[in-house]
């Protein structure tokens, strides 16, 4: 009986390359996308989305909106393109209460982000540290804004541009300091919590707090800067060693 060649083994697989990850940004209180751009060139290899909102930057012709859930519903709509793959959501300040929102969004919809940075910003359920400014009258409320700095200057010496800019920033205040953590499950993939070591608006226990927001690995550090860290060297690094972190 002549026997049969023994078969050959099935190839195996070459491993899929890969997926590059997909960083969205969303900007703090009064912010436009372009405050990310220093981020942007110092990741140049990164495939960011700056994400803008309803009254400010690119779409300065629209409307502000001071409904945080109407604004969420928009951010939906825009970050859907780059929640498909592997992403990493980032928010500072403002931008950290959406970020944090949309990643319970799309987790609820089987579109979980690798990881989500928080900055600048205490958990939602956390004390806040300053007083709330979004109900002062237009005069009390534009010193308090130029006392938080982040705001060009330009903008309080021209009454044009003061006019143009009040509606967008008190929308703004006003969705960052009622915002309360909507009803859902908590997130489990890993937080990144930082903030600048003199920022007036976060401490100790607040940036803490986001541990009762998240049952995976929630990780707090402190970078040198006060509020407004996102051109600091320090971030852009903190922000490559996160990325670097998640396994591809």
């Amino acid at each position: 009986m002549q026997l049969s060649s023994p078969r050959s083994p099935d190839p195996i697989p070459a491993p899929p390359p890969t997926t590059p990850l997909a960083l969205v940004c969303l900007p703090h209180a009064g912010g436009s996308a372009r405050v990310f751009a220093s981020l942007q060139a110092a990741l140049p290899h990164v495939d960011s989305a700056l994400l803008e909102l309803p009254g400010h930057g690119t779409r300065m012709r629209e409307a502000p909106r001071d409904d945080f859930g109407a604004v969420l519903d928009d951010l939906v709509r825009t970050s859907a393109p780059h929640t498909s793959g592997r992403y990493v959501l980032l928010g500072h300040s403002m931008g950290a209460a959406f970020a944090y929102e949309l990643a319970r969004y799309w987790s609820a919809l089987g579109r979980p982000p690798v990881a989500v940075v928080l900055a600048g910003r205490n958990g939602p359920t956390a004390r806040r540290t300053l007083p709330d400014i979004h109900p002062l009258g237009a005069p009390e409320f534009l010193d308090a804004v130029r006392r938080l700095g982040g705001t060009p200057p330009q903008v309080f010496a021209n009454p044009e541009l003061v006019k143009l800019f009040i509606p967008m920033l008190r929308a703004d205040f006003t969705m960052s300091e009622t915002y309360e953590a909507l009803p859902g499950a908590p997130l489990d993939c890993p937080l990144w919590v930082c903030a600048g070591r003199d920022d007036p608006m976060v401490d100790d226990a607040g940036l803490h707090d986001w541990e009762n927001h998240g049952t995976g690995e929630v990780r707090t550090e402190w970078l040198p800067g006060g509020h407004f860290i996102l051109d600091t060297p320090e971030f852009h690094a903190y922000v490559a060693k996160v990325l670097a972190a998640e396994p591809g």
